[in-house]
C-alpha cells in the first residue's frame, strides 16, 4: 500500500501543492496533532510536525518523525525503530542577523536614544562601543552559532566559540573550547553569545559566578533557550550595573509575564522569541524545502538529513 504522509500545520496553498506533488505517497494534512483523523492513524507512516507518546501509541506503523524546529529536546522517549529528524540550518541565518542587530544595538545605547527621542531630549551618550575590534564568543556551534560569528568577522570582530566537542573549527574563529576551557575566555570577551540546545547539562549554565566573570562591559545575547541563564542571577548582576547589556529573545519563565522583574532590569532588552521561526518569510520556505526533502528521501529508502540523537537533544 502506498504511505501515508501527514504534515501538521497551516500551510499556504503554495507550499501545499508541493507536499501534494511528493510521488509515491498519500499525503493527508491536520492543523494540529488533535485533528488527526482516527481513521488516518493506523497506517501513518510519516508524520510531519511532532508526535506524543499517546499518538505513537495510535500509528503501528510510524516509522519516520520530521519536525519544523531546529530544537528537538523532549523526544528522549521516542522508541528507536522511529527516525527523528529536525530543522537543523534552516534558522540559522536569520536568527545570526537578529544577534547582530541587538548586538549593534546595545553597543550603540541605541535602546537609550530612543528613550530620548521620545521625551525630546538631546544629549551625547558616551560608552560606546565598535563591533571591529571585538572579541566575540560564541557558545554553541551549530547553524546559528556559527552563522553569527561568521558575520561579527565581517564586521571586524576576533571570534571565539565554545562546543561540545572540538570539531571542525572555522578559519575565522581565533580558538575554540569546550565548555570546561569556556571560563578561561569569559573575561577577555566584548560579547558572549548563547545560541544553546534545551539540554540538562544547558540548563543554569550562566548563574551569577559565570555572570560575573564576564567584563562589566560585556554584553550577553541569549537566542538558545531561556533556561541557560539563571533568571533572578541575571536579575541581580544588571541591577547592580555589572554588565553593560543582556539581548534576550528567550527568557525563562516563557512567554515572560506581566509584571515580572525581568521587564524593567536595567538595560536588559528583550524580544518575544521572535529571531527565529516562521516570522521572517524566508524561514518559512527554506524549512518547507528541508522537510520536502527528507520525505522524499524517506521515501526513497534512504536516510533523511539532520537525524537527532535522542539522547543528546539534538
Amino acid at each position: 500500500m502506498t504511505p501515508k504522509v501527514v504534515v501538521l500545520r497551516n500551510h499556504t496553498e503554495e507550499s501545499m501543492q508541493k507536499f501534494l506533488s511528493i510521488p509515491g505517497c498519500r499525503m493527508v494534512f491536520a492543523e494540529g496533532l488533535k485533528d488527526i483523523r482516527p481513521e488516518d492513524m493506523p497506517d501513518t507512516e510519516i508524520l510531519v510536525g511532532g508526535v506524543t507518546p499517546e499518538l505513537c501509541e495510535k500509528m503501528p506503523k510510524l516509522r519516520f518523525v520530521q519536525l519544523f524546529s531546529a530544537g528537538a529536546n523532549g523526544y528522549g522517549w521516542l522508541p528507536e525503530h522511529i527516525t527523528l529528524s529536525n530543522a537543523y540550518g534552516a534558522y540559522g541565518d536569520s536568527i545570526a542577523e537578529h544577534m547582530i542587530t541587538t548586538t549593534l544595538m546595545a553597543m550603540k545605547r541605541m535602546p537609550e536614544y530612543l528613550k530620548m527621542q521620545e521625551r525630546e531630549g538631546w544629549e551625547l551618550l558616551t560608552d560606546i562601543d565598535r563591533f571591529e575590534g571585538s572579541k566575540v564568543l560564541s557558545v554553541g556551534m551549530g547553524a546559528i552559532g556559527t552563522s553569527y560569528l561568521k558575520k561579527a568577522y565581517g564586521l571586524g570582530a576576533l571570534c571565539y566559540g565554545v562546543r561540545r566537542t572540538i570539531h571542525d573549527q572555522p578559519d575565522f574563529v581565533t580558538e575554540l573550547v569546550t565548555t570546561e576551557g569556556m571560563d578561561a575566555l569569559l573575561p577577555e570577551m566584548d560579547v558572549v553569545a548563547l545560541s544553546l540546545p534545551g539540554t540538562e547539562e544547558v540548563k543554569g549554565m550562566f548563574d551569577e559566578r559565570r555572570l560575573r566573570l564576564m567584563k562589566k562591559s560585556a554584553i550577553i545575547v541569549n537566542v538558545g533557550r531561556g533556561n541557560a541563564i539563571v533568571t533572578e542571577d541575571l536579575i541581580r548582576v544588571m541591577a547592580e550595573g555589572h554588565l553593560k547589556a543582556a539581548c534576550l529573545d528567550v527568557m525563562d519563565p516563557e512567554p515572560l509575564p506581566a509584571g515580572h522583574p525581568l521587564w524593567t532590569t536595567p538595560r536588559v532588552y528583550i524580544t518575544p522569541h521572535i529571531s527565529g521561526g516562521y516570522r521572517a518569510g524566508v524561514n518559512y520556505e527554506r524549512v518547507v524545502s528541508a522537510v520536502i526533502q527528507n520525505i522524499e528521501l524517506v521515501l526513497e529508502g534512504k536516510p533523511p538529513v539532520h537525524i537527532v540523537d535522542r539522547k543528546l537533544g539534538y
